[in-house]
This record gives structure tokens, C-alpha cells and sequence, in this order.
């Protein structure tokens, strides 16, 4: 059985392309709301370090009743190289706008300041469906 994400993100450089655009996006709607559910089954946390640190925030805003508000993050290109066998890489350009974390009553617990734009490197593979299973910020 096909997955419904290898269906909608297909293993070409457009679909390696749209799965990096709404990882992120799913990145950012963790930290909005702290349910690191909805990056789990998107990433893998042997190999990615980044990715296991976007799911244990997002857990501990959980058990905080916390949340991010503000963008997490704004994509301003991505681009896939050659997919090779069932693997891609995907070169983005980032930014981070300021924002914050706020506890339940809203109170700022953390504030983050603008930074980028900066290069962030995507490593998939399509298993089921692709996942991340490393990114790299070059500075």
C-alpha cells in the first residue's frame, strides 16, 4: 500500500522539493501549537540532529504549556538536486523571524531575534515516503 505522503510528495526533485517545503511548514505548526506529532513521522531521529531537536522543544513546550508564536521559519528557495536511487538533497535559503515563547498565559518565556538569511542543506531518503534524515546549516 502506498503511502497518501509518497503520493503527494513523489520520489522526483519537485516532490523532494514540496516534502522539504511542508516539513518545515509542519515544523513551524509543532512549535505554534507544541505537538511534536506532527514532525515524528516526517523525519528520522537516528540521523538528523536538528530534527530530533525540533521534537524534543517542542515536547518540552508541551510538558511546559508553552508555545511558539511568531513564523518559525520563512523559505525563500528551495531547490533539489538530481534525485539518485532514494536519495535527494535539497539546498534552501532561509529566515528566521524574530518571535517567541510564551507561557499559557501568554507571558514571553523566550524571545528569538531575526537571523538569516542562511543556507540550510536537506538530506532525504524515500522509504514509504521521503524523509529527512539530515539537514546542515552552511555559514
Amino acid at each position: 500500500m502506498t503511502s497518501d505522503l509518497a503520493v503527494r510528495f513523489p520520489k522526483t526533485q519537485q516532490g523532494a522539493e514540496d516534502f522539504v517545503r511542508f516539513v518545515m511548514a509542519q515544523v513551524s505548526k509543532a512549535y505554534a501549537t507544541a505537538d511534536p506529532t506532527l514532525i515524528r513521522p516526517l523525519v528520522d531521529v537516528t540521523t538528523c540532529p536538528d530534527c530530533g531537536r525540533w521534537i524534543s522543544a517542542t515536547v518540552e513546550m508541551k510538558q511546559n504549556s508553552r508555545h511558539y508564536e511568531g513564523v518559525f521559519v520563512t523559505m525563500q528557495s528551495v531547490h533539489s538536486l538530481t534525485v539518485q536511487g532514494d536519495a535527494a538533497g535539497v539546498i534552501t535559503q532561509v529566515v528566521a523571524p524574530a518571535g517567541k515563547t510564551v507561557d499559557s498565559q501568554g507571558r514571553t518565556v523566550h524571545a528569538r531575534s531575526a537571523e538569516g538569511p542562511f543556507r540550510t542543506d536537506f538530506f532525504l531518503q524515500f522509504r514509504e515516503h521521503w524523509f529527512v534524515t539530515n539537514t546542515e546549516i552552511v555559514r
